[in-house]
């Protein structure tokens, strides 16, 4: 085979030496384990053999395409061999190590990676993942070569991956190449031949090396040969009393660390590798110790006084980042232990110097460092200043290996300071350090520690350091230059230490050195001697074993892995092994939901001897045996144990390996062994619940990243009876009288229209259809409120003629066009249009009342007459006007361009002639000279000089009258003037003004009736779905209610009195009042909880005179004095006080109305609670906490009827802007599906855990969802969505664009879409076309078509005109999110009439909940908990034992429990393991939260409908917020009952019950910006922020004032425990489900909230964000949301007192983020308003 050349320069400059070729040739037949000493050029052969294998690598793994894998040992040897292989190959290479995350990949990205990669290099336990989670199968892996392969014994994961080769058929298996050199592990000198053979059976082939003697000697060139020494150094004579002295205070000091109580510390866990354990707190503290007394033994005083400065800065370090104050103790404790240790050290190398005054810098002689160092460190100087003395720089390169890592550091220092004072080494050596990574997982610290460590090798390899001192990281595979000095400083410990640190010596002249102390001599050579024996029994094993020789067998094989537990395969062909079992659970434990607080970790204990036996007979006497208990989240709740085992080790993963198989079966874990996520299990319901999803080209596990508010455009529905119902000849028509009733007083500026409405004389909607009851519903003129009714019996009358048809037809025609004028160019009379096809007719009166039309006026205005001008000559000839003829009629004035306006003439004087003398103003003129004064040029003369004068008033233009004008208009002065006219001078057009006058009200009335039928359509729909068409209140005596005005919603008008788009109502608010603190600190600081504590301001403290008794001056001595004295009389208080304490127990409640408490405090304290008051009283109910909805769930005598006007409301958007809309319904209906979500997904996957509850829910409620379900129904066709402007967006019935224009929307699509309101008004239409045909002509049709194509090059092209022509082609656009508000306010309607029962059933009627077979969903609330997590058939007494002093709770809940299971459950913290019978609350909290959400919802519906439906959100968000559960929680004293083991919820929850406490348990402004620990889960899936890649994190750090990581601690920023809100509302549904009776749940809720119940509605609180931007002065800006760790932190930047100040908020989501900095923010400036 040719060995495939590389285009790469690079790879050519490297020639394969022969003996490489050799092995190249031996592996592309067989298997192998290539041994070749350091040095010689491992690397190279695999990549010639990766070459080699190269040939399918191009072609996708379905094509028969192959991979090549390489595993390292080490993320370092990984990267390393990645590099090279990319460098020296054109193969494209991938890189994959824990630290990547890549145990978090979803399965497309290992798609990913495997498509487009062709050698994948990374870490043994990645690699070995990829397979048993069959993300990739062996068959299509060519060759496989594993780096370091002596490491695969024992569970390695090498030997792991071999042991998979058991199961591929052996004919598609990869070639196997194993690389390494050193061929033992440790110290296994003995038995050499038997551990070879080992090996070889491990990876299925022979070790090859070379052949020949020439060969050997070609790898000896290449390879190392130094020269070996041996120093030796005598025993230390002297021992420093000083060392005794210090070792006795580091044993005092042990003594006090194991008496510190540091409370149970949470084992931390990294996100790749779960495995990662904080070491035990105080064992980390004692081994730094000792490895400080182990360099002072070893090396001296000098180096000692070097390396305790280095633990100083460790324990400075982790002081920081405790996360309670217990541990900040201790650290702070070990601090000035060092600092002791350090001071006696500096103090016995001073007295060496001279001088007392001398600085410390000066104990850093030549003599000193000799004088204070052992003999050992003596001459290990003493051979660095013979030998290198003169030489040049970069003649030397030198390894020191020490054992510890911290003696490099230790080393390092003390060298440096050596060369110093050193003039001869001065510029000789330069030193550097290198350590192994101590954590596996990726922080700050980490990170930056790898980026030296890489910048010490570098500098190392350019030759810019040539003295390193490492631990015994760089024996194995890290690449290191040739050197010519290797130096072993400490006692080699292992066979492969040496042969690894001896390789390290490649260069010709090399030398190795070893120190060793004269007692030991025989003894190192001795091991020396062992060792080199060993090398030699390898290359006598290996003298035999020529390239050609019988590979192992497999018998060999099989029997080599037969393991203690055999591997477990299920059906879809994965394999979990045992050795990643432990791994696997702590993966799985790591998935369940937890707060900040709760740690989640599998409780592995060892049995006891009794028990091993009572379980597994006599045979397990001798055997371990190891139980895990899982955390309580898990549905898993037995205790799991392992079978029998010999060793600890093994019984620890086989108890893993039995639970991982349980967790498998209870499909907790999925078919590749990996933890189920929230998105699996929504992918996994995904059909019973989102098919309706695919529909609408939406997939529910897909994040949306379209904007959340789309717009979508629908066909606006057309009511049933207004289908194709235009009169005909000869059928039966109905006309149905339209009533308008005024509802003002009359006076003499209303009587005009008071009278003319009150006129017998109306007009009616003709149609073949009959119509139902309909609600009477408000319109508001300038004169204020009137009624309108339709009759609900109609005339009936059948039209005998085409002739009167027309008749009809073309007066609707005048109504529209010429009396209202809201008609437009391009519209036609269509009468052969089935939508809107109805007529409005006038109706008869008096002796023609059985005629039913009023034919003379249909007749006499088919059109309106044209008003005309005339001349003196004209009127000279006309006979004079007659008084009869203006009574009651409209005129307008034909002269001064006042022909557009339209008087109704209210009074004929005919007492006045032209030369009356005028009223008011003009007293001194006759109404003669006045007109001819302004208006002679237009009308010449008055003819008939002694004729009457009519009194007008102007008629409004105003066509919108759903709103009531607030404040005086322009329009209502005009309404008031009284205009007095001259007949003769104006122009009659005999129209009856009363018809005219009522018919302004005419569009209003018919838009209404079209959504109020709609209303109607809906009532029945679901009455008819919920059976309850029958019932006395909706059957056919159903009477609609009037139309109800919501007098919350503030609407704005434009000056003619016409609504206007609802610019959102802001009140002013004021914000927090100042609080008394001190001056603002460097903002970063965290707020101690415990600032707002004292009553005085920190400046005013007087200075602490004892601790300053050398430097207090008089001055302050007397303030002190008066300072002391002052508060005297508060300390008689306080002991009376404290007397009180003790006399009464911790469980007392404060009593009374907490709200109105005047405190007695120096500093006034009264503040209001929260925000001022927005003007308005709740209503008192008779029993304050009545909840009708709850009522009428219990049946059906108690129901309501849902109205007419209700259904009118729930289709009706803000954006109508009516005088009623969806918004307090949909708030309504928002809570009762979010609780409805939660007891059936409870109900239905009882024992899915709360995290993944949380998420398949926000997927059920959320608007995505209720958008789709909507949409399966016509309902959206239905919504009224936009303002009402008649005069350019609605079309009068019977009317719509040219027939032959509207069927290009359907015809030619291409053309509709370039349509713009231009070119319709440019369409010509003759009154033929536009009144008889409805089309226009070939001609005209064509001519508007190039005119629409014209506009794809004009300015309009890419314009988007759909929402001005939607309304003349019978669509809408209309935002997803409302079609998902009207679903919620559909659902209001239904909740508030009918209650619960009925609401669950109409979840399945719009598709949002699926019952089971005989589970109807009306029994939600019968919610059996079905999970082992709930049920508990357990004793009392067991119960009780974990339940001390139960009653005094009960009592505070003002509840007491018939099973007190529940009550147990509750109260159970995750954290707490010893209760097994019940499991923790998370469960029970997840269905309280909704219980409660919705019964506090449901109150505030029914109390405060003055509010708005803002101020309701507002007022609801701020009653159930974590921050007030909290509150309640505390005031309560449950905290006191919650059963948590974990020290820093303690911690948490006792500092906030001081602060409560301080505050009077109430919840206040204070309380309210506090910083709540926020969920692990995120909110609502879609609202996920896009992870965002945070590279360079470390330089950040230094240079943009970023907090370090120990600043911004997690759940030290927590200043309100979320375990405290959960446990309340996991009560709430203890309570609930203890008693099934959500009466009795809402009586126990309304007690513990009431005084907030009763604050907040007097004062709206406002959420935190919005009172910062409402904020006179702090104008802040938020930044991006910046991601890591699943945490997201946003800032905020804000001014204060003229500086600008940058906060951060943490969140697990960006909006949580956003309001933990705007609360932050608030918390500054309320410290600076002080």
């Amino acid at each position: 085979m040719e060995i495939m050349r590389s285009q790469d320069a690079e790879a050519a400059e490297i020639k394969p030496r022969s003996y490489q070729l050799r092995l190249v040739d031996h592996i592309t037949r067989q298997n192998g384990i290539i041994y070749l000493p350091t040095g010689s050029g491992k690397t190279f052969v695999a990549i010639l053999a990766l070459k080699r294998f190269s040939q399918d690598m191009d072609k996708t793994i379905e094509d028969g395409g192959k991979r090549a894998i390489f595993m390292c040992n080490t993320v370092e040897l990984a990267r390393q061999q990645a590099v090279a292989i990319k460098r020296f190959t054109n193969l494209k290479v991938g890189f994959y190590v824990g630290e990547q995350g890549v145990d978090d990949w979803p399965r497309g990205q290992w798609e990913t990676e495997i498509r487009d990669k062709q050698v994948m290099v990374g870490t043994a336990q990645v690699m070995l993942d990829v397979f048993t989670q069959r993300h990739m199968e062996l068959k299509s892996v060519s060759i496989v070569i594993i780096d370091e392969c002596h490491h695969g014994t024992g569970h390695h994961p090498f030997h792991e991956f071999m042991r998979l080769f058991l199961y591929g058929s052996s004919n598609e298996l990869p070639r196997v190449v194993g690389l390494t050199g050193v061929l033992i592990k440790g110290n296994e000198v003995k038995n050499v031949a038997r551990r070879l053979k080992d090996l070889e059976t491990t990876y299925r082939g022979n070790i090859i090396t070379v052949s020949d003697t020439a060969d050997l000697e070609n790898v000896m060139l290449h390879s190392t040969k130094p020269k070996e020494y041996m120093i030796q150094y005598p025993a230390q004579c002297q021992k420093y009393s000083l060392v005794a002295d210090v070792e006795r205070m580091i044993f005092n000091f042990f003594a006090v660390l194991d008496q510190l109580d540091i409370g149970v510390q949470p084992q931390r866990r990294s996100k790749g590798l779960m495995n990662l354990r904080d070491p035990h707190k105080k064992s980390a503290i004692k081994a730094l110790f000792n490895d400080f007394k182990f360099q002072m033994v070893e090396y001296g005083v000098y180096a000692a006084s070097i390396a305790i400065v280095s633990l100083s800065v460790e324990f400075e370090v982790k002081k920081r980042q405790a996360e309670t104050i217990s541990l900040k103790t201790m650290y702070r404790a070990a601090i000035s232990m060092c600092d002791q240790i350090r001071h006696i050290l500096v103090r016995k190398l001073r007295d060496l110097v001279d001088d007392d005054d001398e600085t410390d810098e000066k104990t850093n002689t030549y003599e000193i460092i000799m004088n204070f160092s052992t003999p050992k460190v003596q001459r290990f100087l003493q051979y660095l200043k013979q030998t290198f003395a003169g030489k040049q720089p970069k003649d030397i390169c030198c390894l020191v290996f020490v054992e510890r890592r911290y003696t490099a550091k230790c080393i390092f220092g003390l060298v440096l300071h050596f060369i110093q004072a050193t003039p001869e080494l001065r510029d000789v050596l330069v030193p550097q350090f290198m350590v192994g990574r101590n954590s596996i997982s990726q922080d700050f610290e980490s990170v930056l520690e790898g980026k030296f460590q890489k910048s010490a090798i570098q500098q190392f390899r350019d030759g810019e350091a040539n003295l390193m001192i490492c631990s015994s990281v760089l024996e194995e595979g890290i690449d290191v230059q040739a050197c010519n000095y290797v130096l072993i400083l400490d006692s080699l410990k292992t066979f492969n230490m040496y042969v690894q640190t001896k390789g390290r010596a490649r260069s010709k002249e090399a030398v190795f050195i070893i120190f060793s102390a004269d007692a030991n001599t025989g003894e190192v050579s001795k091991q020396i001697g062992q060792y080199r024996q060993a090398h030699s029994d390898i290359s006598e094993y290996l003298k035999g074993r020529v390239l050609e020789r019988a590979l192992p067998l497999p018998n060999e094989i099989t029997e080599h892995f037969q393991d203690i537990i055999p591997p477990f395969k299920n059906e879809h062909g994965s394999i979990l092994l045992a050795s990643n079992a432990l791994i696997l659970l702590h993966r799985y434990c790591q998935s369940l939901p937890s707060d900040a607080f709760g740690f989640v970790v599998p409780w592995i204990n060892l049995v006891e001897p009794k028990e091993r036996v009572k379980r597994f007979g006599k045979s397990a006497e001798y055997k371990q045996v190891v139980s895990i208990v899982l955390p309580l989240t898990s549905s898993l709740k037995d205790t799991i144990y392992s079978y029998p085992m010999d060793c600890v080790k093994s019984a620890k993963v086989s108890a893993a390996f039995n639970a991982c198989k349980l967790l498998y079966e209870l499909g907790e874990l999925g078919e590749k062994f990996l933890p189920i996520t929230a998105k699996e299990r929504v992918a996994a319901i995904a059909d019973v619940h989102f098919e309706h999803w695919k529909k609408y080209g939406d997939d529910v596990t897909k994040t949306s990243k379209e904007k959340e508010n789309q717009v979508r455009t629908y066909r606006t529905g057309c009511p049933e009876e207004f289908m194709d119902a235009m009169p005909r000849v000869g059928e039966v028509c109905y006309a149905y009288e339209i009533f308008l009733e005024p509802h003002f007083e009359r006076n003499d500026y209303t009587e005009h229209v008071y009278d003319n409405l009150q006129t017998p004389r109306n007009y009616a909607l003709l149609l073949r259809n009959k119509l139902p009851r309909l609600a009477e519903m408000p319109l508001f003129c300038n004169q204020g409120k009137l009624h309108v009714r339709v009759a609900s019996e109609p005339r009936e009358i059948v039209l005998d003629s085409d002739i009167k048809v027309e008749l009809l037809q073309q007066f609707h025609v005048t109504i529209f066009r010429s009396i209202l004028r809201i008609w437009q160019p391009f519209f036609v009379f269509d009468r052969l249009a089935r939508e809107n096809s109805y007529l409005v007719v006038p109706l008869a009166v008096g002796a023609a009342k059985a005629e039913v039309i009023d034919w003379p006026l249909v007749t006499k205005f088919q059109s309106l007459p044209e008003v005309k001008k005339s001349s003196v000559q004209q009127r000279k000839e006309a006979p004079p006007p007659c008084p009869e003829d203006f009574e009651g009629k409209i005129v307008t004035q034909w002269y001064s361009n006042y022909e557009e306006k339209r008087m109704l003439v209210t009074k004929v004087h005919r007492d006045l002639t032209p030369y009356s003398y005028m009223e008011k103003n003009h007293q001194d003129k006759t109404y003669y000279t006045f007109t001819m004064s302004k208006y002679s040029n237009h009308i010449g003369d008055v003819v008939h000089k002694d004729q009457f004068l009519i009194e007008v008033r102007e008629l409004t233009e105003q066509l919108n009258f759903y709103v009531q004008q607030r404040g005086k208009s322009s329009a209502q002065s005009k309404a008031r003037a009284k205009v007095v006219l001259i007949p003769e001078l104006t122009f009659n057009f005999d129209f009856p003004g009363d018809v005219w006058l009522k018919m302004i009200f005419l569009p209003s009335i018919l838009r209404r009736l079209h959504f109020l039928l709609h209303a109607e359509a809906l009532r029945k729909r679901f009455n008819a779905y919920l059976g309850l068409q029958h019932l006395p209140i909706n059957g056919v005596d159903y009477k609609p209610r009037p139309v109800d005005i919501d007098w919350s919603l503030k609407r704005n008008v434009d000056p003619l009195g016409n609504a206007v788009a609802d610019d959102d109502f802001k009140e002013q608010r004021s914000l927090l009042e100042p609080m008394k603190t001190k001056p603002l600190e460097e903002s970063l600081a965290k707020l101690e909880i415990t600032d707002l504590a004292n009553k005085w301001q920190d400046y005013m403290e007087p200075t602490d005179i004892s601790r300053n008794l050398m430097t207090a001056y008089p001055v302050e001595l007397s303030y002190y004095y008066q300072f002391t004295s002052g508060f005297v009389k508060r300390l008689e208080e306080m002991e009376y006080a404290d007397k009180e304490y003790w006399s009464e127990n911790q469980f007392k409640i404060p009593l009374g109305s907490i709200y109105d408490v005047r405190s007695t405090d120096v500093v006034k304290e009264n503040l209001p609670a929260l925000m001022p008051a927005s003007g308005f009283k709740p209503q008192v109910h008779q029993d304050v906490s009545y909840l009708s909805i709850l009522q009428k769930s219990m049946s059906n005598e108690h129901i309501t009827a849902a109205e007419q006007s209700e259904f009118l409301a729930a289709i009706t958007t803000s954006g109508s802007a009516d005088v009623f809309d969806m918004e307090r319904l949909e708030m309504l209906g928002d809570s009762f599906l979010k609780m409805s979500g939660s007891l059936y997904l409870a109900n239905r996957y009882a024992d899915w855990n709360e995290g993944t509850l949380t998420q398949v829910k926000s997927k059920l409620v959320s608007n995505r969802n209720l958008l789709y379900c909507l949409s399966e129904t016509d309902i959206p066709t239905r919504i009224s969505s936009s303002l009402f402007t008649p005069k350019y967006t609605w079309i009068p019935p019977g009317v719509s664009l040219p027939r032959n224009v509207l069927a290009l929307w359907n015809n030619k699509p291409d053309v509709a879409k370039l349509v713009g309101p231009h070119n319709l008004r440019d369409l010509t239409l003759t009154d033929e076309e536009s009144l008889i045909t409805g089309t226009c002509s070939e001609s005209t049709l064509s001519t508007f078509m190039d005119g629409c194509r014209k506009n794809m090059s004009s300015h309009h092209a890419d314009t988007d005109f759909s929402a001005e022509l939607n309304f003349c082609i019978g669509r809408a656009n209309i935002a997803d999110k409302v079609v998902a508000d009207t679903l919620e306010a559909l659902l209001g309607v239904v909740v508030k009439n009918y209650g619960l029962t009925h609401g669950f059933r109409m979840l399945e009627y719009f598709g949002i909940c699926k019952a089971d077979i005989g589970k109807p969903l009306t029994q939600l609330l019968d919610l059996r908990l079905g999970g082992a997590n709930m049920r508990t058939n357990v004793s009392t007494t067991e119960i009780d034992s974990f339940l001390i002093n139960h009653a005094n709770l009960e009592q505070n809940l003002g509840y007491t429990f018939k099973d007190r299971g529940y009550l147990l459950q509750a109260l159970t913290h995750p954290s707490y393991p010893t209760n097994r019978i019940t499991g923790c609350y998370q469960q029970l909290e997840f269905i309280g939260d909704a219980i409660l959400d919705f019964l506090i919802s449901g109150y505030i519906f029914e109390n405060n409908t003055k509010m708005t439906p803002g101020q309701l959100t507002d007022l609801r968000s701020a009653l159930v917020n974590n921050t007030t559960l909290a509150c309640i929680c505390v005031r309560h004293k449950i905290h006191l009952f919650i059963l948590a083991e974990n020290a820093l919820l303690s911690e948490a929850i006792a500092s906030f019950v001081q602060f409560q406490e301080t505050q009077n348990h109430r919840v206040t402004n204070h309380v309210r910006i506090l910083l709540e620990e926020n969920d692990t889960t995120p909110l609502d899936v879609d609202g996920e922020v896009k992870s965002m890649e945070i590279d360079e994190t470390t330089e950040s750090e230094e240079n943009n004032g970023v907090p370090t990581k120990g600043d911004y601690n997690m759940s030290q920023n927590v200043d309100v425990p979320k375990a405290l809100g959960d446990v309340l509302e996991a009560l709430i549904a203890a309570v609930y489900l203890d008693c099934r009776d959500l009466h009795r749940t809402w009586q126990v809720i309304y007690n513990l909230f009431k005084p907030e119940i009763k604050e907040f509605t007097r004062n709206v609180p406002i959420n935190p964000i919005r009172q910062l931007n409402e904020h006179k002065l702090a104008s802040p800006i938020y930044s991006g949301p910046c991601i890591e760790q699943g945490m997201v932190m946003v800032s905020c930047q804000f001014t204060c007192m003229e500086k600008s100040i940058k906060v951060y908020g943490f969140g697990s989501n960006q909006q949580q983020a956003k309001l933990a900095a705007a609360k932050h923010a608030l918390q500054k400036l309320a410290k600076c308003d002080a």
